[in-house]
């Protein structure tokens, strides 16, 4: 049975650029769908085309990345790049949509002082979260088991995400977060020995 029946030109054209680019050459059943409905050197340009339009996306977005972390402004960068197979309009949304994506990546990451303190606060705050937490299920269930650790560790996480608006990409907040899961098991399993 032939899978490329199905597809629609565009994803025809998709498929007939990943086998180029992986093999080198094109499918028996590809040529066969091709031959079928009568693609002719039109699609084989669109094809072309679509292949030149990726690799300029390539480019650009790598422009972009560079610019960004060198701390440089969507407004400077915009006006650096050019392209010779991207309209102008299509080429501004292109920059401005890896700008922004790119950026917040950028300042996700970035540890400075602001987000160490927060860290740290977060990390007061997300052991006694997690200590809470623990104790309501030591409480309920009579006994501590490790499995809790997961849950334990997404409230700290969550606490700590919220204090510092910062993902566990950022370093300082992964730090933080491993450390008050791991205070408040320790924390909670001295208090849970007390008990028994």
């Amino acid at each position: 049975m032939n899978i490329y029946k199905n597809f629609s030109e565009e994803e025809l054209l998709i498929a007939y650029n990943e086998l180029l680019d992986n093999s080198g050459k094109i499918s028996r059943d590809m040529q066969e769908v091709l031959t079928e409905r009568g693609y002719d050197e039109e699609f084989f340009e669109k094809a072309n085309h679509k292949k030149l339009v990726v690799k300029e996306k390539g480019r650009i977005a790598f422009e972009v990345n560079k610019m960004v972390e060198k701390e440089i402004f969507f407004e400077e960068i915009q006006p650096t790049i050019s392209s010779d197979i991207l309209s102008d309009e299509e080429l501004f949304n292109f920059i401005l949509e890896k700008y922004v994506i790119f950026k917040s990546n950028y300042d996700n990451e970035k540890v400075n002082k602001q987000t160490l303190y927060k860290s740290i606060f977060g990390l007061l705050i997300g052991t006694f979260a997690g200590i809470s937490f623990l104790q309501l299920i030591v409480t309920f269930l009579q006994a501590f088991h490790f499995i809790f650790l997961i849950p334990t560790y997404v409230v700290c996480y969550l606490v700590i995400k919220k204090i510092t608006r910062k993902t566990r990409n950022n370093l300082a907040v992964f730090i933080s977060t491993f450390l008050a899961t791991a205070f408040s098991a320790i924390i909670s399993f001295l208090f849970a020995e007390s008990l028994f």
